[in-house]
């Protein structure tokens, strides 16, 4: 065995520190133990995570180690105290329960009888000063027995780390004499400490979002992270004065097999936490994007076809963590119903509402101690059917919750759902009828996944559980994602959401029937089960599954949503609206009203569901306007439109005149002929009255800045000249901001009106938030008067995750897609500068952009431009086209590629 390696030998650590200490105590040397112990500590963690791979056999010989350590360093701070003194040293928390990571906190209970104050705090002080040296974080109690109970007794989190409590070294009547009286508090206690346990454990899921499914979880403190099954242990040695490891066959409320299974789930988290430990470099507990791709590799993930290593590692995390889930909802359900038993109340008779369903009257259902379960379980198991009709009571009354048993019966009859089951029309009606009328679909379907029911009847959800899509893009993992979509469907159906989505809301209320769609929402990022994603293989796979779930006639149009559910957002964010070109082209995409009412409900519940900043005022405005746009021009086809347009312009002037009112008439008159309409549909009432009151009180120029809801909004008014917006753009980024959306206004004179929305630089707020409006502010000015004589110096921002990530760089060109401009759009990973590139490289070919749309997707972006020749001409030159895919993908980056799609 190498050097290193022996140090991980029983006995290898005394040898090291013993020889410290001797030198310590001859004078030989200063503070010799501490430096000793911490070069132990590191070879040892070396060591071990190259030569282990279980993270729960790294933490345990981790602690045995430190017990090792602090037992020679003790063993010399006790040698020469009274003879009466005795000492006794127990790990508490983490470290009690031998699951140290390579950089945790070791807690430390130190218990005392019969020594002075002096003589203590030297012994403390020698035991504690090589342990600080050593870089270790420690927490530590110092205590009699009778003093370490009356803390307990009055402290919920000293009393939850005494149930962890592990002798290590000295006396162990001290030791022992602590943990009767311990386990006599623990007895009385076991009822608050149940309920304290309880709270915390809620609170604590409250602050993390409700979610096990965050793309960046918390391994400890995150829902379905360690701390969950630390709970379970530490109520359950409450509850019954032993590990979770000694849960007996009968009776108890956690059976061997459930602690085996979380056993496991502890095991993978644990193997995660050390390596993460170690790469990070501190006790650092989230899996973010930038650590994932090492972790993986460390862990021996390698990328598939359709799949890349961090994406199959996440997908292990999730599925453990919707495991961890599982147990804990049946531990605390097993708990309830023990107590419950205890209050001999009598059987409470099944509702009437969940007596009868879509099937019939006779249902195998019972409350059981306030909770759902099978009336017969035998039954159950043999009829498929009984597991859905199960659920879709509970669609009805979310009120009274699952009763263990049942999940755990539905969670192995699970595998019995075969292609026959999933055919069969009565249960097809069951389920559409559960997830259309359930009042909380989100924990309904949640539990339905947990169980495996879900995945096992929708194979396609099946296949995408515990997916994430490795970007900045989403929150969720991709079937919480789908979830969380059909909630806020839910929320749409019910009127609760009137106020923000008034469109939507009257779209299903007028329906006849709404479960089409909300077999569409559920299906949505079914694609992502197929190894080859392209749209026509994903729509087919969605009507195979939509037509097994009874759409009928609804079928075609809801596969055609669901396979594009960001096609319509696209549009919106990516096309000058106020072309009727734009519109026309989407509508004649979409081919009927029905699916375009389809899909703007299914766009909505997609980006409320993608993040909080993926639906903001603006995309609202856009998605309104095509809507309305594209349902005239299906009704009633280009004379429709252009009416509409038209009757929109007219409604927008006439909003403009009532912003301008304070103005005189004639102000006011000769101000709106400079606008035209499609300048005036591109810019909300708001917006407009700012810019107006801009363009009144400047001469030349002007900007106007101000902190808005959604960032920062600069206002630009003055003269058009070739590389106005790159200037603009460039003095964005040079004062540190990102602009996230542009929108380019030519007015009939020559001036332009640019309004951006910027992003300020990360965590600025206050003071300095208002320092950095002012810094833009004043850069902007300099650059709309005159052109900048450098380029702007650009530079990563501290704490810019976009760099982590690859995408790759693409330009397409549309000489269709407008009847007087070429469209162009660049697309490619986001970072400080990118449309200043961008749009210099446009300036320096002397072609004139005279619209700029911009849609952020994460770390991706896509930069769509409206561009035409100096003249005002639409560019159709095949070596200018060249030459504006070159510049473009030399402004994207190294490995861009180009795309020329209806270009000549």
């Amino acid at each position: 065995m190498s050097e290193s390696g022996a140090i991980t030998k029983p006995g290898a650590i005394e040898q090291r520190l013993s020889g410290a200490i001797t030198e310590d105590r001859t004078g030989q040397s200063f503070g010799s133990v501490g430096i000793t112990l911490k070069k132990a500590l590191a070879e040892s963690r070396r060591t071990l995570l190259e030569t282990v791979a279980r993270g729960d056999v790294i933490a345990t010989r981790l602690s045995h180690i430190m017990d090792e350590a602090i037992a020679t360093i003790a063993r010399a701070a006790v040698a020469d105290a009274p003879a009466n003194a005795r000492i006794a040293i127990a790990a508490t928390g983490g470290y009690g329960r031998s699951q140290i990571a390579p950089l945790s906190d070791v807690d430390l209970l130190i218990l005392h009888a019969g020594v002075g104050e002096e003589e203590l705090k030297s012994i403390v002080n020698a035991i504690l000063y090589p342990l600080w040296d050593a870089g270790l974080t420690v927490g530590q109690g110092v205590h009699t027995p009778a003093t370490a109970i009356r803390l307990a007794a009055g402290d919920m989190t000293a009393m939850t780390a005494f149930l962890d409590a592990r002798f290590i070294f000295g006396d162990e009547k001290v030791f022992k004499d602590f943990s009767s009286k311990f386990d006599l508090l623990r007895w009385r206690m076991k009822s608050r400490f149940v309920k304290a346990k309880r709270e915390e454990q809620e609170l604590r899921h409250d602050s993390s979002n409700q979610s096990r499914y965050l793309s960046e979880p918390d391994l400890k403190e995150g829902k379905g992270g360690l701390r969950d099954i630390h709970v379970i242990g530490w109520i359950y040695r409450a509850l019954y004065g032993r590990p979770l490891s000694a849960a007996p066959k009968r009776g108890a409320i956690f059976r061997p097999e459930d602690a085996e299974s979380l056993r496991k789930a502890e095991r993978f988290l644990l193997s995660l936490r050390v390596h993460l430990h170690e790469l990070r470099g501190r006790a650092d507990e989230r899996l973010t994007f930038d650590i994932q791709p090492a972790l993986a590799e460390r862990l021996g993930y390698a990328d598939r076809a359709d799949m890349s290593a961090a994406e199959r590692m996440m997908k292990h995390y999730f599925l453990n963590a919707m495991e961890i889930g599982r147990l804990t909802r049946i531990f605390w359900a097993r708990l309830e119903e023990e107590n419950a038993k205890l209050l001999d109340r009598a059987p409470t008779p099944l509702p009437k509402t969940l007596s009868a369903d879509e099937l019939g009257k006779k249902v195998n259902l019972r409350i059981k101690n306030g909770r759902l379960d099978f009336a017969s379980a035998a039954a159950a198991k043999r009829d498929p059917i009984d597991l859905f009709r199960y659920f879709r009571a509970f669609a009805k009354r979310p009120d009274i919750d699952f009763h263990p048993d049942a999940l755990d019966l539905i969670s192995k009859c699970a595998i019995s759902i075969t292609s026959d089951v999933r055919r069969n029309p009565d249960i097809a009606r069951l389920f559409v009828a559960t997830i259309t009328t359930a009042k909380d679909p989100v924990k309904l379907l949640r539990v339905m996944s947990e169980t495996g029911l879900l995945g096992k009847y929708v194979p396609s959800l099946g296949r995408i559980t515990g997916r994430v899509e490795y970007g900045l893009f989403r929150r969720y993992s991709m079937e919480e994602h789908v979830f969380q979509a059909v909630g806020i469907l839910a929320k749409i159906k019910s009127g609760a959401l009137v106020d923000e989505h008034p469109i939507a809301t009257s779209i299903l209320k007028e329906e006849a029937d709404v479960s089409p769609y909300f077999v569409m929402t559920l299906l949505h990022q079914s694609g992502w089960a197929l190894k080859d994603q392209d749209l026509e293989n994903a729509q087919a796979l969605i009507a195979r599954i939509a037509k097994r779930l009874g759409a009928g006639e609804a079928t075609g149009d809801l596969a055609w949503c669901a396979a594009r559910p960001l096609s319509m957002v696209g549009v919106a964010n990516r096309r000058n609206l106020g072309e009727a070109r734009a519109i026309a082209d989407f509508a004649s995409s979409v081919e009927s009203t029905a699916r375009l009412r389809m899909l703007l409900v299914l766009t909505v519940c997609h980006l409320r569901a993608v993040s909080d900043s993926a639906w903001d005022e603006w995309t609202r405005k856009q998605i309104s306007t095509l809507y309305f746009g594209a349902l005239a021009w299906l009704e009633g086809g280009e004379d429709a439109l252009s009416k509409w347009m038209r009757d929109l312009a007219d409604e927008t002037r006439r909003e403009a005149e009532t912003a301008l009112a304070d103005w005189p008439k004639v102000e006011r008159t000769a101000f709106l002929k400079r606008l035209s309409n499609a300048t005036l549909a591109m810019i909300d009432p708001q917006t407009f009255t700012r810019a107006a009151a801009l363009a009144r009180s400047a001469e030349a120029c002007g900007v106007a800045a101000s902190i808005r809801d959604a960032g920062v909004e600069a206002i630009v008014y003055a003269d058009d000249r070739r590389g106005l917006l790159a200037d603009l753009a460039g003095a964005v980024a040079g004062v540190g901001g990102d602009v996230r959306n542009v929108h380019a206004l030519t007015l009939e004179d020559g001036k332009v009106i640019d309004v951006f929305l910027v992003r300020a630089p990360e965590g600025q707020e206050g003071e300095a938030l208002a320092g950095f409006v002012r810094s833009l502010h004043s850069a902007l000015l300099d650059a709309a008067r005159v052109k900048p004589a450098e380029a702007p110096i650009l530079s990563r921002r501290i704490g810019d995750r976009r760099a982590i990530f690859s995408v790759p760089s693409v330009v397409r060109m549309d000489a269709h897609a407008s009847d007087e401009a070429l469209v162009v759009e660049a697309e490619g990973k986001d970072r400080p500068g990118l449309l200043y590139a961008l749009t210099a490289g446009l300036a320096e070919l002397g072609v004139q952009i005279r619209s700029a749309h911009i849609a952020t997707y994460g770390e991706r972006v896509v930069d769509a431009f409206y561009l035409q020749t100096e003249d005002g001409a639409k560019i159709t030159d095949k070596r200018m086209l060249a030459a504006i895919e070159k510049r473009l993908l030399g402004g994207l980056g190294d490995g861009a590629r180009g795309a020329l799609r209806n270009a000549v």
